[in-house]
């Protein structure tokens, strides 16, 4: 592909990219002197080259490699040594490999479990990056909504035996909303997998991601 069909697709898509980079951050990112809107801008050209189209829609592809590298910029100025998420393109589906760390294959694998059982629930990763909650006040009570139900059988008994969330029992135990768990039920879903089967990478980069 050439070039200027980049140039094209950027000025196209500016917008996106600019909300990417501030849904992610929680704050406005200006498009003059960020360094958080120049990473989202280097990481949709990275999944521009990486794209496959045959493997889905660009744009939520393309969301996904942002946000992980908006998380990965994040932790380096924050000097945090967990391992980053990198979305990238495998023969059946979108992977994650990280080759700068150790425990790779071990974040790998927890991901293949964690899309597998998403895909039980009717939930894909690129539905998770289209449907998280925008602020980090509310992407923060979710996980912990999450956290909080995975230790609690009333909650996950029903979940995992009819693969659905039961809102309103999930809802008096956190003591929130029914209106506040159908706002991010698959979220909340996504994230009671994660701590419910134990899946340590996950959790601990789902963690610093959240911040």
């Amino acid at each position: 592909m050439h070039h200027q069909e980049l140039e094209d697709l950027i000025q196209e898509h500016y917008g996106l990219i600019i909300k990417t980079a501030s849904d992610q951050v929680g704050r406005y990112v200006h498009v003059e002197n960020d360094d958080i809107f120049s990473v989202a801008l280097i990481a949709f050209k990275e999944a521009y080259d990486k794209y496959n189209p045959e493997k889905g829609p660009f744009i939520s592809f393309a969301k996904l490699v942002m946000q992980s590298r908006i998380i990965d910029h994040q932790r380096k100025e924050a000097r945090h040594s967990s391992s980053s998420l990198d979305y990238l393109v495998d023969e059946e589906n979108y992977q994650v490999e990280d080759a700068r760390h150790s425990n790779d294959s071990g974040l790998q694998e927890e991901i293949m479990v964690w899309r597998d059982e998403l895909s039980q629930f009717k939930i894909t990763l690129e539905q998770l990056a289209d449907e998280s909650p925008v602020h980090t006040d509310t992407r923060d009570r979710a996980l912990s909504i999450s956290e909080k139900s995975s230790e609690h059988p009333p909650i996950t008994d029903p979940m995992f035996a009819k693969k659905r969330l039961p809102i309103k029992v999930t809802a008096n135990y956190n003591d929130v909303s029914e209106k506040v768990i159908k706002g991010s039920k698959n979220f909340i879903i996504s994230g009671i997998i994660i701590f419910f089967r134990g899946l340590r990478e996950l959790i601990d980069w789902t963690k610093g991601g959240s911040k």
